[in-house]
């Protein structure tokens, strides 16, 4: 029975990737097209936002994103460059930046 439980805790996490990465959904909180779908919770490479699915409203509370709002992460982001000043070391270039089709809202801030 413990060598069950043991062998669970050696594996390796299996994480999830969409069969076809091609961006085809724009991110709620940089509003680039960067995500392959939603609600998976994939990681937008422009922002470093992670995607929970559509619905959310800007003031509330992401519970994936350390409790930021998507309005708090658009400030953010036109500060840093990133959703979170700490996030800015892993999201892609300013350069690379321009693959991805903008999008924005009319009520982006």
């Amino acid at each position: 029975m413990f060598s069950v439980i043991r062998n669970l805790f050696k594996r390796k996490p299996m994480w999830y990737s969409p069969e076809d990465p091609t961006p085809r959904v724009k991110c709620e909180c940089c509003e680039y097209i960067s995500i392959a779908e939603s609600g998976n919770y994939l990681i937008c490479p422009v922002c470093f936002w992670e995607d929970e699915g559509t619905g959310w409203e800007l003031d509330e509370p992401s519970g994936a994103n350390h409790g930021l709002t998507i309005r708090q992460g658009r400030e953010n982001f036109h500060k840093y460059g990133a959703s979170e000043s700490k996030m800015v070391k892993n999201v892609i270039s300013v350069e690379e930046r321009n693959n991805y089709e903008y999008r924005p809202d009319e009520n982006t801030l």
